[in-house]
């Protein structure tokens, strides 16, 4: 009976050690695979490795994802970035009313619709295996490469002194992001 009991305690401590932990890891994924991407990616650049590590574990499947998933996270991730500034220029072109800036955003929706449809394909090639679909992957990722600044080097182009570019800040993550996966693969 004292043996029961006593086996019985040590079970209870070792689930109680062992909870917490499985807990903490549910709650922050994480793989040394994604570490080992992430210290190659920033090449001794403590923000870089932060930055690569943080995008990556914003989805969860990057816990147990191999290189190509990994590479296939960064793209979606940067496929949700191009959409969301996609959306963005076109409520800007519903409220603009001045035509040569209407126009430079007609140049920039064409731009990121076209990012968004190739990293559509990007994040579906590189979760292959085979050698021409990473290719087709890299492909689509260094096209979309760019897209910020072509966008606003365009708006500039076509309306010239009608203000300024619809880019901010924040929308020129998309090359970061693109640049992750694409050191990633």
């Amino acid at each position: 009976m004292a043996g029961a009991l006593q086996a019985l305690s040590a079970a209870a401590i070792f689930l109680l050690l062992l909870v917490p932990h499985g807990c903490l890891a549910a709650a922050t994924p994480s793989s040394p695979l994604l570490h080992y991407k992430c210290a190659v990616y920033a090449a001794g650049d403590r923000p870089s490795y932060n930055y690569c590590v943080r995008t990556l574990r914003s989805d969860r499947a990057s816990a147990t994802a191999d290189a190509r998933g990994l590479a296939a996270i960064a793209a979606r991730i940067a496929r949700a970035t191009a959409k969301a500034t996609a959306d963005k220029i076109a409520r800007l072109q519903g409220a603009e009313t001045v035509p040569a800036r209407r126009d430079g955003l007609a140049v920039c929706a064409a731009e990121y619709a076209a990012a968004v449809r190739r990293l559509g394909r990007a994040s579906k090639d590189d979760t292959h295996g085979e050698a021409p679909e990473r290719q087709e992957a890299l492909t689509l990722l260094g096209q979309v490469m760019g897209a910020p600044e072509r966008c606003q080097v365009a708006f500039e182009a076509v309306a010239g002194s009608q203000g300024p570019p619809p880019m901010s800040s924040a929308n020129w993550v998309l090359d970061d992001i693109v640049g992750l996966a694409i050191a990633i693969l």
